[in-house]
């Protein structure tokens, strides 16, 4: 008897663990708190309550929606920054050339999410992420290389749209997704087709390598790699729509998407108009009409645009081979 309680109580430690891995915290409260009644003189267990009581307590004075989409997992908006959702697989956005040179801001800027990548994941170390990302890349065919006459800074090997590979960082997945172009000028082009194009290649890659974990992603196209037919909420509206479009054929892609904002991009972007296409559009697992009916609704335009040098607001293999 002794023993089954034992293996009992290793099993409901287990699966509290894991649904914080997950990131479902929600889940993974009421057997913490079962077991904290059960075993009040039991101090790991009080002290995994607090912590798990913390972790909810912060992720919900940051979250701004959470809706079900069933049969799906959730989507969530927060505010903050897309490095500190350690819970989460991340999506960071590159350039057609997988560029990740920040010296002096002339190729990718340093401020940007895909030059935050270097500092914040890879500890400064330029040369690791670089390594990673060209082992990714050795499984597609490029579509062409610049001469270094024509491109003498950066890369020149260029990779289509939608090329994703999943880098593996401390036991997560980011991945690297291209969705615009960086010309010889070191100027990035793109526009909400690419965008769009992209983001439905980026899904299927999640749910082959994601592991089931939830996805951050954060307000890709509105930094210095801007898509200016756009504006923020028509961004979010396009990567939700996206995600939902896909979830029809693989619910099981990730238990939650999360949309991570920027504190200073919050006040230009409208949460009502999400709210909105929420409750209008059939989502997966339902059966209601749609009141916004293809993606032209949130992406309207096709082409390209100059949006500035050094892109990399934001963006793993998988994509056109």
């Amino acid at each position: 008897m002794r023993r089954l309680t034992a293996l009992y109580e290793t099993a409901r430690r287990q699966l509290i663990r894991s649904r914080m891995d997950l990131g479902r915290h929600d889940l993974a409260l009421p057997v913490a708190e079962r077991m904290a009644r059960e075993r009040p003189d039991d101090q790991d267990v009080a002290e995994l309550l607090g912590a798990l009581r913390a972790r909810l307590r912060e992720r919900h004075g940051r979250e701004l929606l959470r809706q079900p989409f069933p049969g799906a997992g959730d989507l969530v908006v927060v505010r903050g920054d897309l490095f500190d959702q350690d819970d989460a697989n991340l999506v960071v956005g590159f350039t057609d050339t997988f560029d990740t040179a920040t010296e002096q801001d002339l190729v990718i800027s340093r401020d940007s999410v895909q030059g935050q990548l270097v500092e914040r994941l890879f500890g400064g170390e330029r040369k690791l992420l670089d390594d990673r990302i060209q082992a990714g890349l050795r499984a597609f065919r490029p579509v062409r290389t610049e001469r270094p006459q024509d491109k003498p800074r950066g890369r020149r090997v260029r990779y289509p749209l939608g090329t994703t590979v999943p880098l593996t960082v401390d036991g997560r997945r980011v991945f690297a997704v291209a969705y615009s172009r960086l010309g010889n000028d070191l100027v990035a082009r793109s526009g909400p087709a690419d965008l769009r194009a992209s983001l439905d290649t980026l899904w299927p890659a999640v749910a082959r390598y994601g592991m089931y974990r939830p996805l951050a992603i954060p307000l890709i196209g509105s930094g210095l790699a801007r898509i200016v037919e756009l504006d923020r909420t028509r961004l979010l509206l396009m990567i939700v729509q996206s995600f939902a479009d896909h979830c029809r054929r693989d619910p099981a892609t990730a238990p939650e998407l999360r949309v991570v904002i920027r504190p200073a991009d919050l006040e230009r972007t409208d949460l009502s108009v999400l709210g909105t296409y929420l409750r209008t559009t059939r989502l997966p697992g339902t059966s209601a009409d749609t009141g916004i009916g293809t993606s032209a609704d949130v992406g309207a335009g096709t082409g390209s645009q100059d949006t500035g040098a050094g892109a990399g607001d934001s963006g793993g293999a998988y994509g056109r081979r």
